[in-house]
């Protein structure tokens, strides 16, 4: 995001100190904000997709930890380990 601030700020200064008449600046200041806006939307879609997936993903593997736990024993096994301890005074 950083990089998509300083990459603006370039570009606005880069047009402000050229030597181009107002018009074709705000034109060019125009295009270059619409071309930054389409690039921001579509790095948003991909974020989201990403998000999305990772979602799926983690939904999969706590389905499948659930299950090897129940075929493991479940709450018979772990109370089987903590049985035999010693308790402090």
């Amino acid at each position: 995001m950083g990089f998509l601030v300083g990459l603006l700020a370039g570009a606005v200064l880069a047009l402000l100190y050229a030597p181009k008449a107002g018009d074709l600046t705000r034109e060019e200041l125009k295009a270059r904000s619409e071309e930054l806006k389409r690039r921001a939307d579509d790095l948003q879609k991909i974020a989201q997709k990403l998000a999305d997936d990772a979602t799926v993903k983690g939904r999969e593997l706590v389905d499948e930890a659930k299950r090897q736990w129940d075929q493991s024993g479940g709450k018979s096994a772990a109370s089987r380990d903590s049985g035999g301890g010693t308790t402090r005074s």
